[in-house]
């Protein structure tokens, strides 16, 4: 395990005393600073949260672009939970990234829908955020939201664990959000 962490610190350049974002006032504290890092570097984003709100997106939305325009796949799974999703805020990610992202609804009535990972994919590894966070700009920033962070290199059978899950909601419990949809 302890070779596994120094590999890590090698690979990543990452202080691993930053796994963990419990958010509030104190910036080094909130997950949206760790994000906007992966965000810069990913080669593959993968998002799964039970909503997305206008506030969020727009805060995502220049590192979201900067890592379209740079040629990452994007792909986002949302829901309807509790009917918080805002639509404003799928039609501005459709409007500023158009088809370079991905983007899909949770469709399986009569079952809850509440996960919240960021799944960013690098060269030689991916890393994973697990938490509280939806897409809103105080979930990211401000509010009480825990997070947590680790690679599929420290965590290998867990990391494997969610990004399956995650690749069997997005392609076979969800409906792609196009111009039709």
């Amino acid at each position: 395990m302890a070779q596994s962490l120094n590999a890590e610190r090698v690979i990543t350049g990452i202080r691993y005393s930053e796994n963990a974002a419990t958010g509030g006032d104190n910036a080094e504290d909130q997950v949206w600073r760790l994000l906007k890092d992966s965000l810069s570097r990913a080669r593959s984003i993968d998002i799964v949260v039970s909503f997305l709100m206008e506030s969020g997106v727009q805060l995502m939305l220049p590192d979201l672009l900067a890592a379209a325009n740079r040629g990452a796949r994007i792909r986002i799974l949302t829901g309807t939970y509790l009917n918080i999703t805002q639509p404003s805020a799928l039609y501005l990610i459709r409007k500023e990234i158009g088809e370079r992202a991905d983007l899909r609804l949770y469709n399986e009535p009569g079952r809850s829908f509440h996960p919240k990972a960021y799944i960013f994919h690098f060269e030689t590894f991916s890393e994973i955020f697990i938490g509280s966070s939806n897409i809103s700009k105080s979930a990211l920033t401000r509010a009480i939201e825990w997070n947590y962070r680790f690679s599929s290199i420290s965590d290998e059978t867990g990391y494997l664990k969610f990004f399956q899950t995650f690749e069997d909601l997005f392609f076979r419990h969800a409906t792609v959000m196009d111009d039709a949809a």
